[in-house]
């Protein structure tokens, strides 16, 4: 390659000719809170349609008619996501420049096609916060897709909270795979810190580890993947197991769902097994754990 790729061109421009973004000084600017509250009242949004639903239902009301007007138009799906892909990729551009910052490769600095262009580092969030974010998306979780079954749902209605659910199972998964992975790190450091004269830390870069998970990060999809079969399998699994025969399906649907509860469960909880051990050898890929680069 003698040029640069058109993505790393819009990054080079992006970025100024300082070539770097963000400053990692941790204080939120105006354009981070002005996202925020719009993810907030975007995510708010699209769970009132349900929300309405299980408070008239459980109180004997008559279900309130939200089709129309604003709430309708946001829980359009067209709208849905590409409204939600939108504020959530400014919300983690803004934090990520607010505890980190992303600019030019050093190494790669005056190349003209430089693969890895483009380097990264963010400030960790402390044990204490990554431990409670993973809990609260936990219990998230369990009500999005717990809730509605506590009434006669409506799969229109809560379409939306399944499909957050949906989102947010693999997210979590990942969440506890980059705890693990932090845990483990630090460990490691302070064992060759104790180890070595002057505290310095030596790292040895072994090739598969580094594209593994370093730069491609497949440790944690592999726990984001597992953690979303696991939860699907859990659930029909569940309904298997509580609902009477005859409002499961007929005796057809009922082997299908067997099996594919079979799959799902020995197939995730390995994969997560892995996923999460995979996660404690971060310290083969030879780089810090606060750093990143670009796949090009």
């Amino acid at each position: 390659m003698d040029r640069p790729n058109p993505t790393n061109m819009i990054g080079y421009r992006v970025l100024g000719e300082d070539g770097k973004l963000g400053g990692g000084t941790g204080r939120p600017t105006i354009s981070w809170w002005i996202t925020f509250a719009l993810c907030v009242l975007f995510f708010l949004a699209t769970l009132l349609p349900g929300a309405f639903t299980l408070v008239h239902r459980h109180t004997g009301q008559g279900l309130v008619d939200v089709s129309d007007g604003l709430l309708g138009v946001i829980n359009n799906p067209y709208v849905f996501a590409g409204v939600g892909m939108l504020l959530m990729c400014a919300m983690w551009i803004l934090e990520y420049t607010r505890r980190g910052s992303i600019g030019v490769s050093a190494q790669q600095r005056g190349r003209k096609a430089p693969e890895g262009s483009f380097e990264s580092e963010i400030r960790l969030l402390p044990t204490p916060l990554h431990l409670a974010w993973f809990v609260g998306l936990a219990v998230l979780i369990v009500a999005l897709l717990g809730l509605p079954a506590t009434v006669d749902w409506d799969l229109d209605i809560f379409f939306v909270w399944f499909l957050w659910g949906a989102i947010l199972t693999p997210v979590n998964g990942a969440v506890l795979g980059s705890l693990v992975k932090k845990i483990a790190y630090a460990r490691w450091y302070r064992r060759q810190a104790a180890r070595n004269p002057h505290g310095r830390v030596r790292r040895t870069a072994q090739p598969f580890w580094r594209s593994f998970s370093y730069r491609w990060r497949l440790d944690l999809w592999i726990c984001g993947a597992a953690t979303l079969m696991v939860v699907t399998g859990a659930i029909i699994g569940w309904n298997l197991a509580s609902l009477p025969a005859d409002e499961f399906g007929d005796a057809e649907d009922i082997q299908e769902a067997i099996a594919v509860t079979t799959v799902l469960l020995t197939t995730g909880v390995p994969a997560m097994v892995f996923g999460l051990w995979a996660c404690t050898q971060f310290w083969r890929s030879g780089e810090d754990i606060r750093t990143g680069e670009s796949a090009t």
